[in-house]
């Protein structure tokens, strides 16, 4: 019983010792219900006649079938339901009636499960909004510059302060974001756009506020804002309030009609008097013609840093196929840019509202106009023709019209997200995650035209709802409908494939934000129960069985036959390796695996990709080396030998002395690729790289830095990476491989060395290790 409880504990993600175990147990006896317990144990049982108090046998418990195909070992993944708020933690619950043996839930153990990224590219939207980062404060103030002052009190044995002109962050950012049940489907985004905003240390402060709209859109029609969804009511002009440069982003989807009441757009063109303010879009610029407004070509040019809105300069862009058609109306007299989380759109924002004073082409809203669309939005809500439907008949019909009027209307790329969803429960994390897995080449776009195609049911509204815990749910009949073009084992091999690369897609997860699941075992036991009809969205390891192997990921399975057909001559150099599409149908996978297999290949120097032209068999021929005629050194065979025997180790340290690190990485790529199958598993790798002269090109250093981190990132190694450089051209070329062999070559000219590297005598291997560290001491941090 205790190796059990203990288990459970374990499964849960807890610790306990001795004595936490022990106050479990006495906790428990404590709570035990009437005619429960070591006295009852201790009663004569009708059963079994024993009075000794050892525990009567248990009848065997008759086999639960499992309610959807699956592998029979290991853990299946659920979503988790949103605990029971009238539960009370302060006794036991009352018993319920008895359950009959067959209609018993299953249980499974409460996990948290990592999310994937919302957001694309963060570090690119990082790098757009660099022109609105510090700048010189007013006044000529002044400020110590640190490293130059060390540098010159070191140079001049004195204390020398130098100062530079004071730079601080000057703009505060302000996201109001609009409270519409449909931007539900966008928290996670806005989630991770608030971080990121937060931590690049670009803007004086960030602050949220909640958009609300009460009445019916009359004259009564009242805009207020909160500090938090359901919030307190506050007025708009709280939100610009406050001294100092300000932004203020409006983050919606524009799909309520909210957008098209005059009262709101009178409340935004009060905080354009006041601030910069501009609209974010979170859907891509190609579906705003899903919203409720549309924009018109304008071009802005701010007067100022962070200037408002209104006082913004406005014209029309010449009339042309792409921006403004003949007979446009004429610039309005104030308009509201708008733009979507793309890096471009937000660098032009950026380097507007920073008072470039160059004039920028942006989408605009006009501030003195109706910004109507002249058509309803697309509500996410079923088609009016379908809510009548009654009976198995009707509901297939309306099911039917649904998925084809979406189908009309989508992307090729959203149909095929549609039919990956209906294998997997529809909740925020679980969509997203199938839509990175499955279709890497996607954005939250694709995602947003399955959510607001008129397949799903409407859902809570935005206050009320947790977005950790909401489940979307399809239409009555659709989810059978997107699968039923297929037979019933093609169903059962869709699902499975997208439990498995779902699972593969988690195990290469870093580190991060995870989200609440729940993990039902072949065993069955657990303490949070597990509807019948629950679709499972991913399988993990069974719990206990920490000794054997991890399962190795789809992709990497792919690229290891490649690699051995590429090896072996099936695909010859200069040849080109099949499309990802037939990659995919050959080995039974996604295209996302199969395009993840194709860049494992390309960085082990196999392959070579171009978009458009597929990836070309590329063959590296391996640095010969040169064995000196001692019986001692005839084991050494190459740089590619020396280093697959280095990473046999615990602990790799290579130390270089290149012109170009070409040779190194081509050595490097395959050891590392032994890494990420679980062939070696060394504790640490520490690599530095001491560049000499060379022509200037680092990409292949750049390229190695990020193999390594690759590395670290996968495989939680320390990885250890370091660059020092130097203008003069290197006396030799030096590979010292964890202090028991030196490679040398002192023929060496930029660019391929026309003679092999030499094997040293290992009594020649501490003096070139001390020779290194003099010149790696020497030329200190790059």
């Amino acid at each position: 019983m205790i190796d059990r409880l203990r288990r459970a504990i374990a499964d849960a993600g807890a610790e306990a010792g001795a004595e936490e175990l022990a106050d479990i147990l006495w906790l428990a006896r404590c709570m035990a219900q009437p005619g429960t317990g070591p006295e009852q144990d201790r009663r004569e049982s009708p059963a079994t006649g024993r009075t000794d108090g050892a525990p009567a046998p248990q009848p065997a418990r008759p086999p639960v079938p499992a309610p959807h195909a699956g592998p029979p070992a290991g853990a299946a993944l659920f979503t988790a339901t949103r605990p029971d708020p009238d539960r009370s933690s302060a006794g036991p619950r009352p018993p319920g009636p008895p359950e009959t043996p067959g209609s018993q839930p299953e249980r499974g153990t409460p996990v948290r499960v990592r999310r994937a990224a919302s957001l694309d590219d963060p570090l690119a939207v990082m790098r757009a909004l660099r022109p609105l980062g510090r700048r010189r404060v007013p006044g000529n103030r002044m400020e110590l510059d640190e490293e130059p002052t060390v540098s010159a009190s070191v140079d001049h044995r004195v204390l020398l302060p130098v100062l530079r002109p004071a730079r601080e962050r000057w703009l505060d950012l302000t996201l109001v974001v609009d409270t519409h049940r449909s931007m539900l489907l966008w928290h996670d985004v806005i989630a991770e756009l608030r971080t990121l905003l937060t931590r690049t240390g670009l803007f004086r402060t960030v602050r949220m506020w909640f958009l609300h709209t009460s009445g019916s859109g009359g004259p009564g029609a009242r805009i207020t804002v909160s500090t938090r969804p359901g919030g307190e009511p506050r007025r708009p002009r709280e939100v610009t309030a406050g001294r100092g440069h300000g932004l203020v982003l409006l983050v919606t989807d524009t799909v309520s009609d909210t957008w098209l009441r005059p009262e709101l757009r009178r409340v935004v063109g009060q905080w354009c008097a006041h601030r910069a303010v501009a609209l974010l879009n979170v859907l891509p610029q190609r579906l705003w013609r899903r919203g409720a407004v549309r924009p018109i070509p304008c071009l802005l040019r701010a007067t100022g840093p962070a200037t408002p809105t209104a006082a913004w300069s406005v014209a029309v862009p010449p009339p042309g196929p792409t921006w403004r058609p003949t007979g446009a109306p004429a610039a309005p007299s104030a308009a509201l840019p708008v733009v979507d989380i793309s890096p471009r759109a937000l660098s032009v924002l950026a380097s507007l509202v920073s008072g470039s004073g160059r004039r920028h082409r942006l989408p605009c809203l006009p501030l003195d106009a109706d910004w109507s669309a002249g058509e309803a939005a697309e509500e996410p809500q079923p088609r009016p023709q379908d809510a009548g439907a009654v009976d198995a008949d009707d509901v297939d019909r309306a099911a039917l019209r649904a998925v084809r009027w979406f189908e009309e209307s989508a992307s090729p790329a959203a149909r095929e997200l549609a039919g990956y969803l209906s294998a997997v429960p529809l909740t925020l994390p679980v969509m997203n995650l199938v839509r990175r897995a499955m279709l890497p080449a996607s954005d939250h776009g694709h995602l947003a035209e399955v959510a607001l195609g008129g397949l799903l049911e409407p859902w809570e509204e935005y206050h009320r709802a947790d977005p950790a815990y909401l489940e979307f749910r399809f239409l009555p009949g659709v989810r059978d409908t997107l699968q039923g073009s297929r037979l019933r084992q093609e169903i059962t091999a869709v699902r499975a494939l997208v439990h498995r690369e779902v699972s593969a897609y988690l195990d290469g997860l870093p580190m991060g934000s995870d989200f609440p699941a729940v993990r039902r075992t072949s065993a069955g036991a657990g303490t949070r129960p597990i509807a019948s009809d629950a679709l499972p969205f991913a399988h993990t390891a069974a719990p206990g069985t920490d000794d054997d192997p991890p399962p190795r990921p789809a992709y990497l399975a792919v690229a290891a036959v490649l690699r051995e057909e590429i090896l072996s001559g099936v695909h010859p150099e200069g040849s080109r390796l099949p499309s990802q599409f037939r990659l995919a149908e050959r080995f039974g996978v996604s295209r996302g695996t199969a395009q993840r297999a194709v860049r494992e290949l390309e960085a082990m120097g196999l392959v070579r990709s171009r978009q458009g032209s597929g990836a070309t068999v590329v063959l590296p021929s391996p640095r010969p080396v040169e064995v000196p005629d001692e019986p001692d050194q005839a084991g050494d065979a190459g740089l590619d030998q020396a280093l697959r025997d280095a990473f046999e180790a615990r602990d790799v340290r290579i130390d270089a002395v290149v012109a170009g690190a070409t040779a190194l990485l081509a050595a490097l790529r395959p050891q590392l690729w032994r890494v990420a199958q679980g062939a070696v598993t060394p504790a640490s790798i520490r690599v530095r790289v001491l560049r000499m002269g060379g022509d200037g090109d680092s990409r292949d250093v750049d390229e190695l830095r990020r193999l390594l981190e690759d590395t670290a990132n996968r495989e939680r190694s320390a990885v250890e990476f370091g660059l020092r450089t130097s203008a003069s051209p290197p006396p030799t070329e030096v590979y010292l491989i964890n202090d028991r062999s030196a490679l040398t070559s002192y023929f060496h000219v930029p660019g391929p060395s026309p003679h092999p590297l030499r094997l040293l005598p290992e009594d020649r291997v501490a003096d070139t290790r001390s020779w290194f560290e003099s010149w790696w001491n020497l030329l200190g941090e790059d």
